[in-house]
């Protein structure tokens, strides 16, 4: 997220020891305008969330998983935000913006405003940390493929042309079975 620094207001504080609601809700009490940076180590890596807050109400969020180098953005992103902070490994982070800097931000990050900011009265914070959102990441990346689109996704279904005789045929079958094998072989020690 292009963001500017800002001023801290406090850092390092350790996730587990908060509370995350008496954070937010004091925020949104104090008008605050600026940001907050979650940062954890979730089941896949490291992971960050940036919350944005302007005259106390949340207006933009944004979320990344490192590992997988995805992102989110706006409501999907707070959701994962809100999550991250009921880890029970990372550091929440709060830095103040000028009303400049945060329009700087609202311009720079369209896609992670939000449609309509979130109060105090609209504020949904989990009760428990939630794995959902990394396992549905793990389970887009180990999809497993069938063999057809293994050769295909390596380019290795040419085998008929009118030219080609059996013996070809049987030949070019052999040789993307050995190079599927191979291919096979090299995922299985990752």
């Amino acid at each position: 997220m292009k963001i500017p620094t800002g001023e801290p207001v406090e850092r390092g504080t350790k996730v587990p020891k908060t509370s995350p609601r008496n954070i937010i809700e004091g925020l949104m009490k104090d008008k605050f305008t600026g940001y907050n940076a979650i940062t954890i180590h979730g089941e896949t890596g490291l992971e960050e969330g940036v919350i944005i807050y302007k005259n106390g109400k949340i207006i933009g969020s944004e979320y990344s998983y490192f590992k997988y180098n995805k992102k989110y953005m706006s409501k999907e992103a707070l959701e994962r935000s809100l999550n991250a902070l009921k880890s029970r490994n990372g550091v929440i982070d709060t830095y103040k913006l000028t009303s400049h800097q945060i329009q700087l931000t609202k311009t720079m990050n369209e896609e992670a405003m939000l449609f309509e900011p979130v109060g105090k009265g609209e504020l949904e914070i989990p009760s428990t940390f939630t794995t959902k959102y990394e396992e549905g990441l793990m389970e887009k990346r180990t999809k497993k493929l069938t063999k057809e689109e293994l050769l295909k996704k390596y380019g290795l279904t040419g085998l008929s042309s009118s030219e080609d005789t059996s013996g070809q045929l049987i030949q070019k079958a052999k040789q993307e079975q050995r190079t599927l094998e191979k291919f096979l072989e090299r995922e299985k020690r990752r």
